[in-house]
């Protein structure tokens, strides 16, 4: 082919001849055959035998399929086996007995079954649904006044406790000449506490027992001043009907 043996300026190449025999390495003795060569890869630089390695790579997997086999072999038996004690315990008298026997004991000592008998009568926790937690919570959250007012109790009213309450409503009444707050509501109020007074050490014991049952009324029944002024009024009141009275007599006649 002459037209392809050209450069690009159109300048026909001289032919070379190559002869294999002068290319072809001369045999030495102890050198690889043909058929050998052939049967040899290069692999990173390292020359492998193909038979060598298909040999090795069979054994292998032969030792896989054997272990397959064995696992499909045990995967149908169960896995619990029927365990031998470590230890039997007689009735010997060693050290060692006693030393188990303490243990034993003081770890059932401490135990919650003998610190609670009835734990295993015991029942867990009711399970609530939504909307009786919402009833629950409004229920429970009735009993105080709220974190607003330090959680002031809804107290139980008695008699007693309930005359305390309507004075204290009436206290403006009973002493005019003292300013008061006007009261906020016009019913008994629900949260309330009652506080106790302590008595010093200089009160003797009679002093103490005479004053511990006293109520607000008591006290007011004791007080001369408070007697005074409410005789006054009622005085004032009588005076009053009796002008009334007279007043209906004399316009009927």
């Amino acid at each position: 082919d002459k037209a392809g043996n050209q450069d690009f300026n159109d300048e026909q190449k001289p032919f070379i001849a190559y002869n294999s025999e002068l290319q072809l390495p001369e045999k030495k003795n102890g050198s690889i055959g043909i058929d050998q060569q052939a049967a040899e890869v290069g692999f990173f630089g390292l020359r492998l035998n193909c038979k060598e390695v298909h040999n090795i790579v069979s054994r292998h997997l032969d030792a896989l399929a054997e272990k397959f086999e064995k696992a499909v072999e045990n995967s149908g038996k169960s896995n619990f086996v029927n365990r031998k004690r470590v230890s039997l315990l007689d009735n010997s008298n060693g050290t060692d007995m006693v030393m188990r026997r303490e243990n034993v004991e003081s770890s059932m000592k401490v135990s919650r079954r003998s610190l609670n008998p009835d734990l295993d009568q015991s029942k867990a926790l009711i399970n609530v649904g939504k909307r009786q937690q919402l009833i629950l919570n409004r229920a429970e959250r009735a009993k105080t006044k709220g974190s607003g007012w330090f959680h002031l109790p809804a107290t139980e009213v008695t008699e007693k406790m309930r005359n305390d309450l309507k004075i204290i409503q009436m206290r403006s009444v009973l002493n005019p000449r003292q300013f008061y707050k006007k009261n906020d509501l016009k019913i008994l109020p629900k949260y309330f506490q009652v506080g106790t007074v302590t008595q010093t050490v200089s009160n003797t014991f009679k002093e103490q027992k005479a004053t511990k049952t006293k109520s607000i009324v008591d006290e007011l029944l004791e007080d001369e001043s408070f007697q005074k002024f409410n005789k006054k009024k009622y005085s004032e009141v009588i005076q009053r009907k009796d002008e009334y009275k007279s007043y209906k007599k004399k316009k009927g006649n």
